[in-house]
């Protein structure tokens, strides 16, 4: 008794055979006609004349993504990056934009942390996503925006 995949597999095999046999007729049609050297110049005129308009195409999109590149070296990094972090780090920005440098004691005051240790985890978080440059000033160590003009270094 013949089972249903004994008929399947025939049927695929079937399939696969037709297919390889037209595959095959091309492959030895296609030989033939590369002995003549005028079907040879053609296709090399036509692989000239795609590559022409391929590297035309790669020029454009290069173009392209180099304006791109510029318009977003112009846009402040914190105006680039303000949609991925969350709110408070928002409202951080923000105030560090409208005062200049801030130190964690003071974040902690104006956004009510319990301690100093969240304000200084938020503003290193920041710093390290490269929207706040840091500096010490004895003790103290101060952030402010990161304006783009330079790249980070830590």
């Amino acid at each position: 008794m013949i089972g249903q995949d004994t008929i399947v597999t025939v049927m695929t095999e079937d399939k696969i055979s037709k297919e390889y046999e037209a595959l095959l007729f091309d492959v030895k049609y296609d030989k033939e006609q590369f002995k003549d050297n005028a079907t040879i110049g053609l296709l090399l005129y036509r692989l000239a004349k795609e590559r022409e308009t391929s590297n035309g195409l790669f020029r454009e999109i290069g173009a392209k993504l180099d304006r791109i590149a510029s318009l977003l070296e112009k846009r402040p990094m914190t105006e680039q990056v303000t949609s991925i972090i969350s709110d408070i780090d928002q409202k951080i920005l923000a105030h560090i934009q409208r005062n200049g440098k801030v130190d964690a004691e003071e974040i902690q005051s104006i956004f009510q942390y319990r301690g100093k240790n969240a304000a200084s985890a938020r503003l290193n978080d920041l710093y390290e996503k490269g929207m706040l440059k840091k500096g010490r000033a004895g003790k103290k160590v101060f952030y402010w925006v990161n304006a783009g003009d330079e790249k980070q270094t830590s």
